[in-house]
């Protein structure tokens, strides 16, 4: 085999599991990437097949939504088993001690009253909005 081949060969098997790894859609247990009818992506809860959101008046690493607005929108807790990173998925730390995933540091929600087929959440108060890859 000529050296040029060899070594591009060499190259692709050892390029292809870390393609393959950069790819890879990683992400907690309970929450799922799932394609809707439009052919758009979207993170939903796994179990019921819930939209999750994430709202523009939190910063990075931090939920303002306490009190009245976490029993609308329901942080997404993090289960004692689940104590780590995910792919994009981080932990934050909430102002009543419990965790809540956070997507790129974005914490996210689902919404009580959602349903998988038809999410009313999308544009709320014009801060809410799905979480979308």
């Amino acid at each position: 085999m000529p050296r040029a081949a060899l070594l591009l060969g060499v190259f692709l098997s050892l390029a292809g599991p870390a393609m393959a790894a950069e790819t890879k859609q990683e992400h907690p247990g309970e929450i799922a990437l799932m394609q809707g009818d439009d052919g758009t992506l979207s993170y939903r809860l796994a179990a019921n097949g819930f939209r999750l959101y994430v709202s523009d008046r939190d910063s990075p690493g931090k939920s303002v939504c306490n009190g009245g607005c976490a029993r609308a929108w329901i942080p997404l807790a993090v289960h004692e088993t689940d104590l780590k990173t995910v792919g994009d998925w981080n932990i934050i730390m909430r102002d009543d001690g419990t965790r809540q995933w956070a997507y790129r540091g974005r914490p996210v929600y689902s919404l009580f009253h959602d349903s998988p087929d038809r999410p009313i959440g999308e544009g709320v108060e014009g801060v809410w909005h799905l979480l979308v890859p």
